[in-house]
């Protein structure tokens, strides 16, 4: 199982994060209220980027479990009280959608009660796709959150009204020019706001008036945004007309079904903007959260508790060390359903094995363990690999995550070899070996496809049974560790020599490229 003192190290890591991520915000809130001209607008922006960064690091460091896995950022606080609500709206987006507009739930992100320059609490819109939900544990979709399916939802402009985030886009190869993830807003002094005729429709109203609040000053009224306080409309703010788009940041669209998608166009503007005649309209400034600042983090964290499992498995007395073979991507299509993720004796690189552990067992004489260990958040309490008997976060990541044993960690009795350079797997950059020693095991989670000079990469079912449809270089390399075929019921793979596997063939690159958007993460 995996160490105690890793899961708190883990643990600690997380709350390090927390705890430097509110102190920078106590600094930079304190700068905020006392900074005068330019500086104010700087010192808005250093808090939006707090905020920004708190509500990436709890979609990719919140604790996770067997059923729900990470990506999700929580929903917006409606009554101003500094804690998410627990919903806000269906999961396509379909309903609910001013329930994904509110202000940031400071309080559930631990953070300290954030202003900007004005004085003012940040306001916060999350995509239908990303937000919390509580239905996850029966909802297969909400819990897909892997590279094609968690794309952004929400379009963003910049103060021209040039569409910077389209989120009507759903297209999996150009995921960071799609549409945001989530949108922080700091709303800035009061404006009277754009009416649509070219007149003010009145100056914003920012009290309790009209509606009920607690001695807090939290709105009590059902919704809260009968309370002006608590209402969008008097803290964000409207584009001048046709030429900006008429965005008004009080508002907008985020379905993330296929019949809805096309309605995404109605956003967010980012200010300051102002008329043909210099009357600013929108002060509002913004901080955005894209596929390309999350999607990375989460694929890490993914790579990260696989390799939580890995440690854990070989940590076993009974395992000596070693770790179990790896599934044969050959055999990803086969009819029997038993076979599909299942080890094979002597495959060194394939994805992430489904127990039991069948082949490792015999190969090490009986003495290896057939499940995973306690702590493994892909297993149950059992050992079992959860999506054998359900629809998990894991069932939803499985195909995008493999990896590689070292040959001298392969299953067999006793304790491992030592590592060398053909007996380990060693991290490089090209032709050059960048680490030091050498690493037992590899996780490789593959990212969203990409369009490579030599074509695009593929999704489709048949993609399954190649890995260069998912990794890149070296890494989609790492199949000529194997036999070819891979396993005796396998047909021949063309892409490589047939025959034995070639030792050599034990490079790792991390770095990512623009061909190359592979998350690495090697043991022990």
């Amino acid at each position: 199982m995996p160490s105690p003192s890793f899961e708190r190290g883990f643990a600690l890591a997380a709350l390090a994060t927390l705890l430097a991520l509110a102190l920078v915000a106590a600094l930079t809130t304190a700068i905020a209220r006392s900074a005068t001209g330019p500086r104010r607008a700087a010192a808005s922006d250093q808090v939006l980027a707090t905020a920004r960064e708190a509500l990436i690091a709890h979609a990719t460091s919140r604790a996770v479990d067997e059923i729900v896995g990470p990506g999700y950022l929580p929903c917006p606080d409606l009554d101003d009280d500094g804690w998410a609500e627990s919903t806000c709206g269906s999961m396509t987006g379909e309903t609910g959608q001013w329930q994904r507009l509110g202000r940031l739930p400071w309080k559930t992100l631990g953070l300290p009660d954030l202003r900007d320059a004005s004085g003012e609490r940040l306001w916060y819109a999350v995509s239908s796709k990303h937000k919390g939900l509580l239905n996850c544990t029966v909802s297969p979709a909400c819990l897909d959150m892997g590279p094609e399916a968690a794309l952004g939802t929400i379009t963003v402009r910049d103060a021209a009204g040039t569409v910077i985030h389209d989120g009507t886009s759903a297209s999996p190869y150009e995921p960071g020019q799609g549409g945001a993830v989530a949108v922080i807003l700091a709303p800035g002094p009061p404006l009277a706001r754009w009416s649509g005729t070219g007149l003010p429709s009145g100056t914003q109203v920012r009290t309790c008036d009209g509606g009920t609040c607690n001695e807090a000053g939290h709105c009590l009224t059902q919704p809260p945004t009968l309370t002006p306080k608590c209402n969008p409309l008097n803290y964000l703010d409207r584009a001048p007309g046709p030429a900006f788009s008429d965005e008004d940041n009080a508002r907008f669209v985020d379905r993330n079904d296929a019949a809805g998608r096309a309605r995404n166009r109605d956003g967010f503007i980012r200010g300051p903007v102002a008329d043909h005649g210099g009357t600013t309209w929108v002060n509002d400034r913004l901080a955005v959260i894209s596929y390309d600042d999350l999607m990375p983090r989460v694929m890490r964290r993914v790579a990260e508790e696989v390799a939580v499992c890995l440690r854990g498995y070989a940590a076993r007395p009974e395992n000596s060390g070693r770790i179990p073979w790896a599934a044969p991507l050959c055999r990803a299509l086969d009819p029997d359903p038993a076979l599909r993720g299942s080890e094979a004796s002597g495959v060194l690189f394939g994805r992430v094995p489904d127990t039991p552990f069948l082949a490792s067992h015999r190969d090490s004489g009986g003495a290896m363990h057939s499940g995973w260990p306690a702590g493994c958040r892909i297993a149950d309490a059992n050992g079992d690999t959860t999506s054998l008997s359900r629809y998990t976060w894991w069932s939803a990541w499985k195909r995008h995550v493999f990896y590689s044993v070292a040959p001298a960690n392969r299953p067999a009795y006793g304790a491992p070899g030592a590592c060398d350079p053909l007996a380990c797997l060693f991290v490089s950059n090209g032709a050059e070996i960048t680490a030091s020693s050498g690493h037992r095991f590899a996780v490789l989670v593959a990212g969203p496809p990409l369009l490579l000079d030599s074509g695009r990469q593929s999704r489709g079912a048949l993609a399954d049974t190649d890995a260069r449809q998912w990794l890149e270089g070296a890494n989609a390399d790492l199949r000529r560790l194997n036999a070819n075929p891979a396993a005796p019921e396998c047909a021949v793979d063309f892409s490589y020599p047939q025959g034995p596997g070639t030792a050599s063939f034990n490079r790792v690159a991390a770095l990512a490229t623009r061909e190359r958007n592979d998350t690495v993460v090697v043991g022990p």
